[in-house]
């Protein structure tokens, strides 16, 4: 079976096949558990008032947060399986697309902007499939699609609040990353099908010393002004 040396491949035996007994283990289920808060998050906005807003915002913490547990306690319990590695990025995206559903008849999130993002999700999943299927690789996060969903995180969250600013800064921040993301992974995959080896380029601190900048003071203007205009009305 031929090996790649691919960014974004995992470390495990590629031999190995998908378990879907593994669904119980704890990082799985934590996985899974992200999907079953959407109802929850829809039902409080559904309510439309303040205290429905916070309750959905502290539920999208709280899915957040199994998003970032389910692979450490993977790393700590030593469970690392193939289906979590599956399961992880799938849960995610059904988490975003069932909110940003309910975010278009609940909040005016653009039906524009939520079909080229199930478009260029289901492209992924696709490609995903047919490399798994077919060249005995699963793939797994790049960082432009990391700093994707981070931004489409924050848009979503924008929404759920109703904070204009956040919605017109993240709006074309998200927009970037989507264009840059989707070009990554056309290029690995094309690579893929082309059977050509894809070396991980050398470690460069100073690039990513200036993504941890941009996105402090990113991160500090948005908090400013969701103090200055929009806190101050919940209390």
């Amino acid at each position: 079976m031929r090996r790649l040396n691919f960014p974004a491949a995992d470390s495990m035996n590629r031999n190995d096949k998908i378990k879907f007994g593994d669904i119980f283990q704890v990082p799985n289920l934590l996985s899974i558990s992200r999907i079953l808060l959407t109802p929850v998050i829809g039902y409080f906005l559904w309510l439309g008032t303040n205290q429905g807003t916070l309750l959905a915002v502290i539920f999208m913490v709280i899915a957040g947060l199994t998003d970032y547990f389910d692979g450490v306690t993977a790393r700590w319990l030593n469970k690392m399986t193939k289906l979590g590695l599956v399961l992880d990025p799938v849960a995610d995206k059904i988490f975003i697309i069932v909110l940003i559903f309910e975010l278009i008849f609940l909040r005016g999130f653009p039906a524009w902007l939520a079909a080229v993002i199930i478009l260029r999700d289901a492209m992924i999943l696709l490609g995903a499939f047919i490399m798994m299927r077919h060249y005995k690789i699963v793939p797994s996060s790049i960082i432009s699609g990391k700093y994707y969903f981070a931004s489409l995180t924050v848009l979503v969250l924008s929404y759920v609040i109703r904070f204009p600013f956040g919605i017109q800064m993240f709006l074309a921040v998200v927009i970037i990353m989507l264009i840059l993301s989707s070009l990554e992974y056309a290029f690995l995959f094309y690579k893929t099908i082309q059977k050509t080896e894809i070396g991980r380029a050398p470690g460069r601190p100073i690039y990513g010393l200036l993504r941890t900048i941009i996105a402090v003071i990113m991160a500090a203007i948005y908090l400013y002004k969701l103090y200055e205009y929009f806190l101050p009305g919940y209390f």
